[in-house]
């Protein structure tokens, strides 16, 4: 059953990956995915916010936000013994937001970037740097379907682990300061683990003529990502919420990634047309 699933995952990878080749070179002066979301605006702001809410569940957000949250916990615990319980709360949510502005920081202008360098058209009006993006989202789609199907496959796409170590110590930080150079240390850490989405994306709207309507799609799926960090943030003043929280991150992250995989697949795909 596993070798015939196997086979079956094979198949429809290399058809889809022979699929997302056409695409990339097919008609390479026209992007008519880009012509789509000019024409209706409405749709495409409602596919960058899902997209962004979607990369935001990502397993590895969330593991470093229960991480961060756990130490901050610590610290509403010892007020609340002085009876200072409200002003603890009010300095979690400061120094949880220095960090989760730290990463929006971070993926913000990573996406600046991108679209400021296909803006170059350095090669003619052929939008390669897109398609090239979406062709790579395809395959990194590819490997969170096959973490799933393939448990045993050696390729996975997670944090380095050299940086655990990093992570792990910036994490711990509690100062404002510290939180939002931990949110982009540690952001620009899990980009091998969750970058997938956010480069299907960036293509997407990276052969957008006008850099105000991008940077709009870009802005709605960054503050979408980090909604569900804020949101986990609110829960965590409820301590059975946050532990059925945990278990269900670590009993589900696989199925998880496999909708993420099959999500970035389709937003790559879309991107190549």
């Amino acid at each position: 059953m596993r070798q015939a699933k196997t086979s079956f995952f094979i198949i429809a990878s290399l058809t889809l990956l022979a699929t997302g080749v056409y695409l990339a070179f097919t008609n390479p002066m026209q992007m008519p995915s880009a012509a789509w979301l000019e024409a209706y605006p409405l749709p495409a702001l409602g596919l960058t916010t899902v997209a962004g809410f979607a990369d935001g569940l990502n397993p590895c957000a969330i593991t470093t936000l229960l991480l961060f949250i756990g130490a901050l916990m610590a610290i509403v615990e010892q007020s609340s013994q002085r009876g200072d319980t409200r002003r603890a709360w009010l300095y979690v949510w400061a120094v949880a937001g220095a960090y989760i502005l730290g990463i929006f920081m971070l993926y913000f202008f990573l996406g600046v970037g991108f679209i400021e360098v296909t803006s170059l058209r350095v090669f003619g009006n052929t939008h390669i740097f897109t398609r090239l993006a979406g062709f790579f989202a395809v395959i990194l789609g590819l490997i969170m379907v096959a973490e799933y199907v393939i448990p045993n496959n050696p390729i996975k796409l997670s944090m380095p682990a050299s940086l655990h170590g990093l992570a792990h110590k910036w994490g711990r930080k509690t100062t404002i300061g510290a939180a939002f150079v931990g949110g982009v240390l540690i952001g620009t850490c899990t980009i091998p683990c969750g970058g997938a989405m956010y480069l299907a994306v960036a293509a997407l709207i990276g052969g957008l003529s006008s850099k105000a309507y991008a940077y709009t799609l870009l802005t709605s799926y960054n503050l979408a990502f980090i909604l569900p960090l804020v949101l986990l943030v609110g829960v965590s003043s409820s301590r059975p919420v946050l532990r059925k929280i945990s278990r269900l991150h670590i009993t589900h992250r696989g199925l998880v990634k496999l909708v993420l995989g099959i999500f970035v697949i389709l937003v790559g795909l879309f991107a190549l047309l």
